[in-house]
């Protein structure tokens, strides 16, 4: 049987359990009169009182049918018809929050990928850039399509192209969630599957991204604010802002003219409460590491090229030819970041991460490719986004989740060498990173990253 995870509330039922909405249609069979908008009082305590009072009167919420017609019904059992007005519906609701979902929302398995960092990190710009990239250059690499779903994110969606493509304005700060709930956002991501006896056909998944604010993430405290969405994470990314690392503004040259952002909550900090977090909530393993998947992705890398080589991958993007992950381009990535932080911090956030996570790899990513001028920093460059590399960690984490291809690390002797740098680094660190969450046998990348 099909179970739903709610992209609001996060919590998890069987598909043939959730009731429907009334759209309160004129065309019903019964009188031909629509039905009338009623107070939901469950919707409305779970936004909150930042939602005005006319909004709480919604569409009546009716069960689905029983038995085997709930089982079989009109497409599937995706669509009802109401019992006061007889119009048939295709909009399903939360059990436990009320939520509308999209249509197709309940068609397809669900990908919750959390989105944490800092403020200013530029959390909201990546999400922005990672969804143009996966529409143009990394989508034609893999065949695949992406599209937003339901009015909301259709809505933010297109506001968030317009204004960082085409107005070239940097997206406003993330909401912190005392001022009231941020939507997810969601999207419906298609890949090729190709059949031995059945012939191509496709994949779809549900993305559901949901971005904390950085004001939120000061304290374990606030963080629990976020409990449900963290546990409910399929993989998580966790941005890294280094302009807001002491370490690397001493690095930089005196007269780089970037603009530097307040240093908000370290990122040792962040990183320690998640794992706390997702600890007291079952997502530990028995040797005390978060079994959930983690991306450390470093932002801004446009501004340490000072501090890389010129053949540094980070100033490049992946190729992914034939649609494929090349893994031994990810360990490099992963060896050029790690000796960054060495330089940086000594290692002490790759060495608490390596103890907190199974599952982690770091990344290095450019949402704009060149900082925004110091005078307009709400500005994007005048080129526009230029992004290296901002696919990598989603892509990563949908390949461990089996829905990519991947080419082994170690698969050719230079990839077998940065294999066993990595694996050396890390048994030099105390072993933290042998393992992967079901055993080290399976391990082909630093800190259990399989």
């Amino acid at each position: 049987m099909t179970s739903v995870v709610c992209p609001y509330c996060f919590d998890r039922s069987s598909a043939a359990r959730l009731p429907f909405r009334c759209q309160m249609s004129a065309t019903g069979v019964r009188g031909g009169k629509p039905c009338t908008a009623e107070l939901d009082t469950v919707w409305a305590e779970f936004m909150g009182p930042s939602v005005p009072p006319a909004l709480t009167l919604r569409g009546p919420v009716f069960p689905g049918p029983r038995g085997l017609a709930g089982r079989l019904g009109v497409g599937g059992g995706s669509r009802a018809d109401c019992p006061h007005c007889g119009v048939s519906t295709p909009v399903r609701v939360c059990l436990r929050c009320h939520s509308d979902f999209p249509s197709d929302y309940c068609d397809q398995d669900t990908r919750i990928i959390a989105l944490l960092g800092p403020k200013a990190s530029g959390k909201s710009t990546y999400v922005s850039v990672l969804i143009n990239e996966l529409r143009n250059r990394v989508g034609r690499a893999y065949g695949a399509s992406i599209t937003a779903m339901g009015g909301e994110t259709q809505r933010r969606d297109r506001e968030m192209a317009e204004d960082l493509y085409d107005r070239l304005r940097l997206p406003e700060a993330t909401r912190p969630a005392a001022l009231g709930f941020n939507d997810p956002l969601l999207y419906r991501l298609s890949l090729p599957l190709r059949r031995r006896l059945l012939g191509d056909g496709s994949r779809h998944t549900a993305l559901v991204f949901f971005d904390a604010a950085g004001e939120d993430l000061g304290s374990a405290e606030a963080m629990d604010r976020y409990t449900h969405y963290l546990a409910a994470a399929d993989g998580i990314v966790l941005l890294v802002d280094p302009l807001q690392m002491r370490a690397v503004r001493d690095q930089l040259p005196v007269d780089s003219g970037l603009p530097l952002p307040t240093v908000e909550t370290p990122p040792q900090q962040i990183a320690a409460d998640l794992a706390a977090q997702l600890r007291a909530h079952g997502r530990g393993s028995s040797r005390g590491r978060v079994t959930t998947p983690v991306a450390v992705a470093v932002t801004k890398t446009d501004s340490l090229f000072s501090l890389v080589g010129p053949h540094s991958p980070l100033r490049r993007n992946a190729d992914h030819a034939g649609g494929v992950l090349d893994d031994e381009d990810r360990l490099a990535v992963h060896e050029e970041m790690r000796g960054l932080l060495d330089s940086w911090d000594s290692g002490a956030l790759f060495r608490q991460l390596e103890r907190d996570f199974a599952q982690l790899s770091l990344f290095g990513i450019s949402a704009l490719g060149s900082p925004p001028s110091a005078e307009s920093p709400s500005d994007a460059p005048k080129s526009g986004p230029q992004p290296l590399r901002v696919e990598d960690p989603l892509l990563w984490l949908l390949g461990l989740g089996g829905l990519l291809r991947r080419t082994p690390a170690g698969s050719t002797p230079a990839g077998r060498a940065a294999a066993d740098s990595a694996a050396g680094s890390s048994a030099a660190g105390g072993g933290s990173g042998s393992g992967s969450g079901s055993g080290s046998s399976r391990r082909t990348g630093p800190g259990g990253a399989a």
